[in-house]
């Protein structure tokens, strides 16, 4: 039992060992298999890591996936090739004892993988012997032979610079045959080689591929490139490592043209592709700042529109309590006519109510998204006024002719009409079409048809301005009927095709312009003397009070007496109805 303790302890400190090895390594558990398939991405040498070197340039391996049974490695000298065929053993015999391996994570199009390979199988280095009566050649062709013997379905085979140490022809030869072999007997194969037919081995054999060591401005970057055959750049790296200026240029004398010209070819093509490789990384990096961009800008639009909505929200919930309180009083003002339907408390009455929806829609008006829709609503109405272009400011003059369509164009109630020229002259005289009217205007109020430019429209159950009409209850609409039927009606001639004139002041043929610029009441005056002309009314109230110097009334009486288009003639009104606060205005 004490033996078995200890051994249990013992593996229990080992498997320790190697995850704290894996953690030191920033290393990945990969998956596992039988398949003699592995697949990593940036991996990097352990041995590296443990040196803590800065740097270490990770690589992308593939062996044994889709049919691949042997990886042929190209390149310079010292670039590398000897250092990534160890990494492949090493990652093997870590995996199948349960090391993690230093490489990337898995990710969305990739998965770390590292199968079972039972033997690992090497021949790196030189084992020449005097005393054993072995040169190079010779001691590689021992080793290869065990490793023919040996190799199977599971195993994995490294081999440095196979053929080297005879003549390069026959040295090629056996190379390739002895890579044939060992792919037969099913085992995953990684070989290192200089030879140009070995390079070439991957284009007329499927069962193998060729990856080559990145080389870029004279310098070795140690990186794997999959899919590329690799120069040797023996010149180079001899230049690097200072060898003589007349031994390089004789040696480049010697060259064939041919191995000359492929050399150079070669490294145009590294060199392009190491430029095409840095400007895809530039686009990931900023393909990746654009997404946290996006992300950043998708966060800010969410805080606004949550900004907006607490802000809406807040202006309900005042807007709801204001309406709450305007509803107690109308419920005091109904309880006090249930009480004493008279005509002295309907009549009271009738001005509180009035006064609480001027209230209210004040109220109403200065939310500010109300305020929004005007400001967008005057935008609009300025765009319209582009469009049209006065005849009287035309270059070219039209021809005008009795029957032409035009368009009015004078800010008020007939902006944007369409008319018919009815009679020529200073001011002519136009048939306003969807009115029946017939009125005169300047050269400078009427301007071409424009298709753009078309009239407000109206909600039915909204004034000009975007305010809801008042509607009163059928109790309250009876209790005026009986008022009005009992008080002496108030009548003038009228025109054949206009009501008679209304005596009474009401909701719908009064407008309240207190508090408001002389500007501002005009507009309100003139949209209340249109919507009384569409409803045969010939008769209307403007309520502008006394103010504290009456410069409001002046000025609106003022302007009533010189205005002919409308008014017909205009006097303060009665006591019955509101006294000299009230303008009574008859309409033509």
């Amino acid at each position: 039992q004490l033996e078995a303790a200890v051994a249990a302890a013992g593996q229990l400190d080992l498997t320790v060992a190697k995850v704290l090895l894996g953690r030191r390594l920033g290393a990945v558990i990969p998956t596992v298999g039988n398949k003699g398939i592995v697949s990593l991405r940036d991996a990097r040498h352990p041995v590296l890591l443990l040196r803590e070197i800065e740097s270490v340039v990770g690589s992308d391996i593939d062996l044994g996936a889709d049919g691949n049974q042997g990886l042929v490695l190209t390149g310079p000298n010292s670039g590398g090739k000897t250092v990534i065929l160890k990494l492949l053993g090493l990652v093997a015999l870590m995996a199948r004892n349960g090391i993690p391996i230093p490489a990337r994570p898995k990710s969305n199009t990739h998965t770390p993988r590292v199968d079972f390979f039972d033997p690992v199988l090497a021949d790196i280095g030189d084992i020449q012997s005097v005393g054993g009566d072995l040169s190079t050649f010779s001691g590689h062709m021992l080793v290869c032979r065990e490793v023919l013997a040996k190799s199977g379905e599971n195993a994995m085979v490294l081999m440095d610079e196979l053929g080297s140490g005879t003549d390069p022809n026959q040295g090629v030869a056996i190379a390739q045959a002895l890579l044939e072999a060992l792919v037969d007997t099913g085992c995953r194969v990684a070989i290192t080689t200089h030879y140009m037919q070995l390079k070439q081995l991957a284009a007329s054999d499927e069962r193998f591929a060729v990856a080559g060591m990145q080389f870029v401005n004279g310098r070795p970057t140690y990186k794997l490139l999959p899919g590329t055959v690799g120069e040797s750049f023996a010149l180079a790296v001899a230049e690097r490592l200072e060898l003589p200026r007349n031994v390089l240029d004789r040696a480049n004398d010697l060259l064939d043209s041919e191995t000359r010209q492929m050399g150079d070819l070669i490294r145009e093509l590294e060199d392009q592709k190491a430029l095409v490789d840095l400007q895809a990384e530039e686009l990931v990096l900023q393909k990746k700042e654009m997404d946290k961009l996006e992300i950043q800008l998708r966060g800010q639009k969410m805080r606004l529109e949550e900004k907006q909505l607490s802000a809406r929200r807040d202006e309900a919930k005042k807007f709801a309590a204001m309406l709450e309180e305007k509803e107690k009083v109308l419920e005091d003002i109904l309880e006090k006519l249930k009480k004493d339907p008279s005509r002295k408390i309907l009549a009271k009455s009738w001005d509180d109510i009035r006064f609480i929806k001027r209230d209210a829609m004040d109220e109403a008006e200065n939310v500010p998204s109300v305020v929004k829709w005007k400001v967008t609503k005057k935008m609009k109405a300025n765009q319209m006024r582009a469009e049209l272009i006065p005849i009287a400011e035309m270059r070219e003059k039209p021809d005008l002719k009795i029957g032409d369509k035009l368009m009015v164009c004078q800010e008020g109630p007939f902006f944007a009409k369409k008319a018919t020229l009815v009679s020529l002259g200073k001011r002519p005289e136009v048939k306003i079409v969807d009115m029946g009217m017939m009125v005169r205007f300047k050269l400078s109020d009427l301007a071409l048809p424009n298709d753009n430019v078309k009239p407000a429209e109206r909600p039915r159950a909204e004034t000009k301005d975007g305010r809801q009409r008042f509607r009163l209850s059928k109790a309250a609409r009876r209790a005026l009927e009986e008022e009005r039927r009992e008080k002496p009606k108030q009548t003038r001639p009228a025109a054949k095709s206009r009501s008679p004139a209304v005596a009474i002041r009401t909701e719908s043929n009064t407008v309240d312009v207190r508090g408001k610029s002389f500007d501002e009441a005009q507009s309100h005056v003139l949209d209340l003397f249109d919507r009384c002309i569409g409803m045969n009314r010939s008769v209307v109230y403007i309520l502008h009070g006394h103010g504290s110097k009456g410069i409001l009334k002046s000025k609106i009486r003022s302007w009533l007496r010189s205005e002919k288009m409308f008014v017909k003639s205009c006097e303060p009104a009665s006591s019955a109805d509101g006294g000299d606060a009230f303008t009574k205005v008859e309409l033509n």
